[in-house]
Order: C-alpha cells, then structure tokens, then sequence
C-alpha cells in the first residue's frame, strides 16, 4: 500500500503593503459677501468736535425752529453747519444728514438717561454728569426760552411806547431835542458830587435802537412824565373816539328800529284794508247767493199758483 503523498507546504503569504493615509476633504470655500453687506456701511467715527459741532448746529436750527421738530431739508443744513465748522479740523470727515439725526438722537437719549439718574441720586441738586457732554445738551434743554420771551415781550412794550415818540426820535437823531429841565426836578437828577452826575447825552447812532433808548432813559423821571402825559392824551382822545363811534352806533340803531317800526305799522295797516275788503266781498257773495236762491224760490212758488189757477178756471 502506498503511503499518502505528503501535502506541499503552504507557500508563506507575502507581508502586507503599508497603507498611505487618506487626504483630509479641502473645507469648501467661503461664500462671497452679499451685496447688500457690501453697501453697509461702517458706523461713523464722531470725534468730540465734530460731536460738539453737532450739537450747536443742532441748537441754532432747533431754535430757529422755535423747538419743532426738524425736517429732512433742515437735517440737511445741520450736516452743512457741521462740515463748515471742522473744515479745520484734523480727520473730520463729512457726515450725512441722516448721520446726524441719528448721533442727535442717541445723544439725546444718553443726556435723558443721565439726567434721569442724576435726578434718582439727589432731587433737590441741578441734574449733572460726569459725561462730557452733559452740561451743553443741559443748556440747550433748559435754553434761553426765559430770557427770549422777556426779550419779545420788551421790545413790543418799546415798540408800543415808541409810537407816539416818533417824532421826539427824528428831532433826537437830528440834535435838535433842546428842552429846559425844571430846577426841582434838576436837583434830584444831578448829584453834588460828579460821579453822581448823568453822561451828556450824545447824538445817537440812528441803526442803533438800543443807545437811542438808552439816551432816553437816562433823562430820568422828566421823560417818564412826558410818557405819561402822552399815554394820557392818548387814551382821553381814544376814549373820546370811542364814544364818538358809540353814539353813532347807537344813533345808527336807533333810526334803524325806528324804520323797522314804522314798516310793520305799514304791514299791519294792509293786512286790516285787506281783511276788510275780503269779508265785503263774502257779504257782497253771500247775498248774491241768497238773492238767487229767493228768486228761485219765488218763480218756483209762481209756476205752481199758475198751474193751479189753469185747473180750476175750465171747470168753474
């Protein structure tokens, strides 16, 4: 028997083959900006004179406006103001109107919250702030509102009192004012010393309204009772007027009551002649109908009698 051929050796395998890492995936790239964070555009860099320039063309305009609220045209102006005050200004750049509205507002709101909690710390203490800031958007709050209705109310009572003084101003203007002040009233004006003694008065400048008030209100009580003789005068000659117009308004009415009077009593006195005419002409009617109506009766009455007397005859 033969003997089972012994199986070949297995071959040794090879050794394996060193494996190259993969490559990392490449991120994708960035997306490219949008266009609309193309166009936006960076916050604007204000510096503290470009922000105090701001905040006095602000005030003048709002001022201007009399505190009301400011349109595009006049946001418009602000932003010209600005750039005219810091053309000298080292890095200041134009800004645009809608820039200065906007920094207008945020120092707006920043100046109502430090005032606010100022006023939280102390309320009996002026509103303050350590923020540079502060104290000129305060000024421009509280503003010269005070001082400016004062001002229009004392240039209206001088441009009233100035009326009836016109003539007394072109002789003041020409230098031909010469008047004698009496010597009581001349003791009290001039003191013994020369300190106390009034400036000369000069010859005023005529476009300067204010000296030539001043000229006048140096001359102390005389032209003051001079003012009061003529405000007086004044008001006796528009009393007078006024009851000259009152007479003739109530003479007016009078005639016109008068006339109204007179047309009704004429109105009146036709409806009467009317109302007597019309019941003449009912009577007038009335006995027409009853004539006709008796005449009927009677030919009625007389064709009967006549039928009557026409039966009896052939039979008498």
């Amino acid at each position: 028997m033969a003997s089972p051929s012994p199986s070949p050796s297995p071959s040794p395998s090879p050794p394996p083959a060193s494996r190259t890492p993969s490559p990392l995936p490449v991120p994708p790239p960035p997306p490219p900006p949008s266009s609309s964070s193309s166009r936006r555009l960076p916050p604007p860099c204000w510096t503290n004179e470009e922000t105090l320039a701001l905040i006095e063309s602000y005030r003048d305009k709002w001022y201007d406006l009399r505190r009301g609220n400011l349109r595009a045209t006049h946001w418009q102006e602000v932003a010209d103001a600005v750039a005219e005050r810091c053309r000298n200004f080292a890095g200041a750049t134009p800004k645009t109107s809608v820039q200065c509205r906007h920094k207008v507002e945020k120092l707006r709101k920043r100046y109502r919250a430090e005032r606010q909690r100022s006023l939280n710390a102390d309320p009996s203490a002026t509103p303050s702030s350590p923020w540079v800031f502060f104290s000129h958007l305060h000024s421009m709050e509280i503003g010269p509102s005070n001082r400016a209705a004062s001002d229009e109310e004392e240039e209206e009572v001088v441009d009233r009192r100035s009326a009836p003084t016109r003539s007394l101003h072109r002789l003041m203007e020409n230098g031909g004012l010469k008047f004698k002040i009496p010597k009581a009233v001349r003791s009290k004006i001039v003191g013994s010393r020369p300190e106390d003694r009034p400036t000369p008065i000069q010859n005023p400048n005529p476009s300067s309204r204010s000296r030539l008030l001043g000229g006048f209100a140096r001359m102390g009580p005389t032209m003051e009772e001079m003012r009061r003789k003529l405000d007086k005068s004044r008001r006796r000659s528009r009393g007078k007027d006024e009851g000259d117009a009152m007479a003739e308004v109530v003479s007016a009415l009078r005639m016109l009551g008068d006339r109204f009077m007179r047309m009704e009593q004429m109105k009146m006195e036709q409806a009467r002649e009317m109302e007597r005419v019309r019941m003449e002409m009912e009577l007038k009617r009335t006995e027409m109908v009853l004539d006709s109506q008796r005449r009927i009766v009677d030919a009625f009455v007389n064709g009967l009698l006549g039928k009557k007397r026409a039966k009896v005859s052939p039979e008498s």
